[in-house]
């Protein structure tokens, strides 16, 4: 099983709406290497991370989004 596979086994995912992305949404969100992610909290607060990230470290990444919206 791959990365991807075993990834989206883990973490329960059984959808995903993708997007035709030109660039502009990495531009929008400061992506300029692959693997990225970008947490968006409730608040609007957003982080980025480019790096490989498992459930701990998106988890983590959440967290970060969500603490500076107090």
């Amino acid at each position: 099983m791959d990365l991807a596979t075993e990834t989206v086994a883990e973490w329960g995912i059984t959808g995903f709406p993708n997007i035709a992305d030109d660039g502009e949404v990495h531009l929008r969100f400061g992506i300029v290497g692959h693997p990225a992610a970008v947490a968006i909290s409730a608040g609007g607060s957003l982080v980025t991370d480019v790096s490989e990230l498992d459930v701990q470290d998106a988890l983590n990444l959440i967290d970060r989004a969500r603490s500076r919206d107090t």
